[in-house]
């Protein structure tokens, strides 16, 4: 980014200093900060991991996978559990990120599970939440049964549309209330196992 900035502005190319900022018309300059990603996967290699990243929330997802087809392919040793992808964009020719990557990933085997939500292709929206709900059962066993690790990115109405759905997973399969499926989300939480990065 910094380096096409540069270049829009031959006059400050010729600067004579190194430092690439300098090089930026102060009109082109964006403020930008990183902070450390909070995703770790699973010590167990063999414990399921379910991804939910619509949009560029599935960049970190990517990185996971990788990780995952990395130990799959050069720890022979270790068993991998399963790797269960939500990704969703409005359509799929506008927006599909990494297309060729993640369907490269499942026909390896890397990706036991591609979900994907298109939320512009048909009359009625379609997003994550959605599909999470339609695969209550397989999502309730990943999580209660197998402990599977959760992660999601993407805007916080995102985030909490799917933790919604989630709680409301937890209700119908261990018919509790509210209440208690906020309960155990939060002490997955607490235990790591359900991660959220979310941004405005």
């Amino acid at each position: 980014c910094s380096t096409y900035l540069a270049t829009r502005d031959e006059k400050k190319k010729r600067s004579s200093s190194s430092d690439a900022s300098s090089l930026i018309p102060q009109s082109h300059m964006v403020r930008a900060f990183v902070r450390p990603s909070s995703f770790r996967l699973p010590s167990d290699a063999s414990t399921p991991i379910l991804m939910i990243g619509p949009g560029t929330g599935v960049a970190p997802m990517r990185a996971l996978l990788q990780e995952r087809r990395y130990m799959k392919k050069n720890q022979r040793n270790k068993q991998v559990g399963a790797n269960i992808l939500y990704f969703g964009c409005k359509k799929r020719s506008w927006d599909y990120l990494y297309q060729d990557e993640f369907e490269q990933l499942k026909s390896d085997g890397t990706l036991t599970a591609l979900h994907l939500a298109f939320s512009r292709e048909q009359e009625k929206k379609v997003y994550v939440q959605h599909l999470l709900a339609q695969n209550a059962e397989e999502t309730f066993d990943l999580m209660e049964k197998q402990g599977a690790y959760i992660y999601v990115c993407g805007g916080v109405k995102m985030g909490q549309d799917v933790q919604e759905a989630l709680k409301q997973i937890i209700v119908s399969k261990k018919n509790v209330n509210d209440k208690q499926a906020k309960d155990c989300l939060d002490l997955m939480a607490k235990e790591g196992r359900y991660v959220q990065e979310l941004w405005a």
